[in-house]
């Protein structure tokens, strides 16, 4: 198994992160550092600030408008929260054990019985439903064993999580008020004993950084606003020496 690269807590190598975080520095310099210069040169660097950040801010409300809403910027069917995403929607396990169920939701008691039924493999929607179910339970179960273990998940000897099963007609899903909820047992492809895990379907916060920029960029944009406005107030009347010039008649 090739180990996977970390960097400051983010599945991506530092190599490949540093360099991203140049290529935006240098793409601010060149392109908004550039500007402000030319703008020093006629406003002076106090009021090309705000001249800046107020056309930079308001860029930044339509850019993260777009990554929240869509607006249909890539058809009728654009998909929402284009910008860099929280966490996805994904089922979540619980508990994994020899026994029952787990007790988080009240629906777990009732399993196998109804509301609990059998996910259609001829559903699109369900078919996804159970494939993201098992991956869930292999890759819990596997992380599990690696770690009693004492295993590196990234060691060549790891186990993977195609070492475990999720029994036939054992899953089942049910819903508990609006969280969907799981059940399903699975087993060691080596033998030992058979595991019930439960699991629940978190909904994410996909949409978290998209909606972070846009509060943020309409509030820098609401404070630099009245400080422009007041800027500009000042220099005219600088330019002006507070009032029109005097009118001697005619030359």
């Amino acid at each position: 198994m090739v180990p996977t690269p970390h960097c400051l807590g983010f599945t991506v190598d530092c190599a490949t992160m540093f360099k991203g975080l140049g290529v935006v520095a240098m793409g601010f310099i060149l392109f908004v550092g550039s500007v402000y210069l030319l703008l020093t040169a006629i406003l002076g660097r106090y009021m090309a600030y705000l001249v800046i950040a107020v056309a930079f801010f308001g860029w930044l409300i339509i850019q993260s408008s777009i990554w929240a809403f869509g607006y249909k910027s890539q058809g009728p069917v654009t998909p929402v929260y284009l910008g860099p995403k929280g966490a996805v929607a994904t089922w979540v396990v619980l508990s994994a054990n020899n026994g029952g169920t787990s007790t988080k939701y009240a629906t777990f008691e009732k399993y196998p019985n109804a509301p609990w039924y059998v996910a259609n493999p001829n559903d699109p929607l369900q078919a996804a439903n159970i494939q993201s179910v098992e991956g869930a339970i292999q890759t819990f179960l596997a992380a599990e064993m690696n770690t009693q273990l004492k295993i590196n998940p990234d060691d060549p000897t790891a186990i993977q999580t195609t070492a475990f099963t999720v029994n036939d007609g054992s899953l089942r899903f049910a819903q508990d008020g609006n969280t969907p909820i799981a059940v399903a047992q699975a087993q060691y492809n080596g033998g030992g004993p058979l595991w019930t895990v439960s699991l629940y379907y978190d909904q994410g916060s996909e949409g978290r950084y998209s909606f972070m920029f846009l509060g943020a960029s309409i509030l820098l944009f609401a404070i630099h606003i009245p400080l422009l406005d007041r800027a500009e107030k000042k220099r005219k009347a600088f330019l002006t020496g507070g009032g029109a010039p005097a009118w001697y008649g005619p030359a």
